[in-house]
């Protein structure tokens, strides 16, 4: 599967995470890692307090891809979201 472009192709992705599937994962981390990896980045200012969270983000995202479509948020902002707030923690 191609690297999703547009905001309907992420939350694509994120519905079939729910249904654990790790193709979608997979490719959803492809698509995002480096948007969400910059976010942790911005708020941590350490490179690898930043790497340690991003892989806490995916740890979050797969355990509560479920939830997505309750937000009304874009997926975007639903990642970045996630990816911001393990920062602070």
């Amino acid at each position: 599967m191609p690297s999703p472009t547009t905001p309907d192709d992420v939350a694509a992705l994120i519905v079939r995470v729910a249904l654990r599937d790790r193709a979608a994962f997979d490719s959803l981390y492809i698509a995002t890692s480096a948007k969400l990896f910059g976010t942790c980045l911005r708020v941590l200012k350490n490179r690898h307090e930043a790497e340690e969270a991003v892989q806490e983000v995916f740890v979050k995202i797969w355990l509560k891809a479920d939830r997505f479509a309750v937000t009304g948020q874009s997926p975007m902002s639903w990642l970045i979201a996630i990816a911001r707030n393990q920062s602070i923690d």
